[in-house]
């Protein structure tokens, strides 16, 4: 035992001396891996490791879905800017928004079942106001309704029809119904959406038991950088 710890303090060891897998062993395994380093490589790391506390990142306008860019988009769902939009009047899937207070979309539902798919954003809109690349819509406000009665209303996006969207999955909705409840007090609802590239198509459909009962309304999104 002596001898041991005499070598771990007192004594030098050289190649070929220690046991394998000692401590010493260990120790001289990793002296040599850190002689290898390449200090280019370590300044890389450093600079990586810096961006934690110590430098600005590139967030949305850097890799895509690199952690920066995660965290810059959560913070930019809650803590961005906003923009609502009505029809131009003559909604298509090139042009449908418009920012007025009177001239809401109007969706009519079917028999029971969705209604019309109808455009509410086209691939020539920008619904950021800011020239930015993408964006989420994230709120309805429903101005006025056929029937007191409970509806179902999803938005759809996509880049070819809305056929192929909703084959794909590529929509989310939400219920209301104007009786009771936020409708009353003319509170927008909230959606839950993937952002979509500025260029993308939109689309909504209303669900009601009465066949061809209307939902007029405005919608609001999210715009983000990146």
């Amino acid at each position: 035992m002596a001898t041991e710890a005499w070598i771990l303090e007192k004594a030098t060891i050289g190649e070929g001396d220690q046991v394998a897998n000692s401590l010493a062993q260990r120790i001289l395994d990793l002296a040599t891996a850190v002689a290898a380093l390449d200090t280019s490589d370590l300044a890389t790391i450093l600079g990586y490791t810096q961006k934690i506390d110590a430098l600005a990142t590139d967030g949305l306008s850097g890799t895509s879905n690199s952690l920066a860019y995660r965290v810059h988009e959560i913070e930019k769902h809650f803590h961005s800017r906003g923009r609502f939009w009505g029809s131009n009047g003559a909604a298509t899937e090139t042009n449908a928004i418009d920012a007025n207070v009177d001239t809401p979309f109007v969706a009519v539902s079917g028999n029971d079942d969705w209604g019309t798919a109808i455009p509410i954003c086209g691939t020539g809109d920008d619904p950021t106001g800011l020239g930015y690349a993408k964006f989420d819509a994230h709120l309805i406000l429903v101005t006025d309704t056929d029937h007191a009665t409970p509806y179902r209303v999803r938005f759809i996006y996509g880049t070819g029809t809305s056929a192929d969207a909703i084959a794909a999955s590529q929509w989310s909705e939400e219920m209301f119904i104007t009786s009771a409840g936020p409708f009353s007090s003319g509170v927008p609802l909230r959606f839950q959406m993937p952002r979509v590239d500025v260029g993308s198509k939109l689309w909504a459909q209303v669900w009601n038991a009465t066949n061809a009962s209307n939902v007029d309304f405005f919608w609001g999104c999210h715009p983000y950088v990146g």
